[in-house]
């Protein structure tokens, strides 16, 4: 997949993170043009995530409403969807440590046989 272009609206730090991920998908030669809408879910919510985190940075957590109480500032909603989307997309990219470990290994070549498969391959010609 070569035609996937990273969205132009997104910051910085998001579009820095989505080239990794480019190169990386790239390498392991499983993504195809279909994946292009969740490339762009995960980008645009990493940037939400990123944007909505430097914005409770520099204002707080809280916030006082026009009522004058103390609430918590509308940002933290924000940046907690979205990194709970953005992770959910990183899981189905095999972009986390954990999600890594289900992926098929793709760097084994056709003729190579597992250790299992040979076993398995052995155990059928003994009988």
């Amino acid at each position: 997949m070569n035609s996937y272009k990273i969205p132009s609206d997104i910051c910085i730090e998001a579009k820095e993170y989505m080239e990794d991920v480019l190169k990386r998908l790239k390498e392991s030669e499983i993504l195809e043009n279909v994946d292009s809408a969740a490339l762009d879910m995960l980008a645009r919510n990493y940037s939400m995530f990123i944007n909505a985190s430097k914005q409770i940075e520099k204002e707080g957590a809280t916030i006082e409403n026009v009522q004058g109480n103390i609430v918590k500032h509308p940002a933290v909603n924000i940046m907690k969807d979205s990194q709970i989307q953005a992770v959910k997309l990183m899981q189905e990219f095999g972009l986390t440590a954990k999600s890594r470990t289900k992926l098929p290994k793709l760097d084994k070549k056709e003729d190579e046989v597992s250790p299992l498969e040979q076993f398995v391959k052995d155990v059928k010609e003994i009988r």
